[in-house]
């Protein structure tokens, strides 16, 4: 009987592992930029002054991970291996179409909840030439982009991926033919 719990709770650990959203969430005018993985491990760049720094947490571990340590220590040379001589191994070629195709299912596979970029090039020719693209991309509904001349430049993007997904695009990828 206990085997049949342990059994059922393993499955709706993998079932979550496969069905929780992946989220990239990046606010440069906030000062957000957080990699999550809800409600197995999230990862926070922490912008401070002098040293930026990471949090990661992973279940419910939080650990503070310092960028850039001002003590300069190297890490120890490590003599390098003489090279095997062996036979090459012949390895099975996968195609360019089917990278191709790879690729295509994957970026599929993403999906953008939030896109808003204001940007200013600094020069007022490449702004009033990228005007026109600008108004053409926030008209097709995918995000809002803004050029404007005052010197602004922020992105705010939330873009959502399943581990499911990711399987399963690359399952349809090598099992189908075309």
């Amino acid at each position: 009987m206990i085997w049949w719990v342990l059994f059922g709770v393993f499955l709706i650990a993998l079932a979550w592992f496969f069905w929780a959203p992946i989220r990239l969430e990046i606010d440069s005018e906030s000062g957000i930029f957080i990699v999550q993985w809800r409600g197995i491990c999230r990862l926070q760049w922490v912008p401070a002054e002098g040293v930026d720094q990471l949090q990661l947490t992973l279940f419910f571990i939080q650990r503070k991970i310092r960028l850039g340590s001002a003590s300069g220590a190297q890490k120890p040379e490590i003599p390098a291996k003489k090279p095997r001589s062996k036979k090459p191994v012949s390895r099975k070629k996968i195609r360019i179409q089917t990278m191709w195709r790879l690729f295509r299912n994957l970026l599929r596979t993403f999906e953008v909840k939030r896109f808003h970029l204001v940007w200013d090039s600094d020069d007022f020719i490449w702004n009033a030439r990228w005007y026109p693209l600008a108004w053409h991309l926030s008209t097709l509904g995918k995000g809002l982009v803004e050029i404007n001349f005052s010197g602004r430049r922020e992105l705010a993007l939330i873009v959502e991926n399943r581990l499911g997904r990711i399987t399963w695009a690359v399952f349809k990828t090598f099992i189908t033919k075309n």
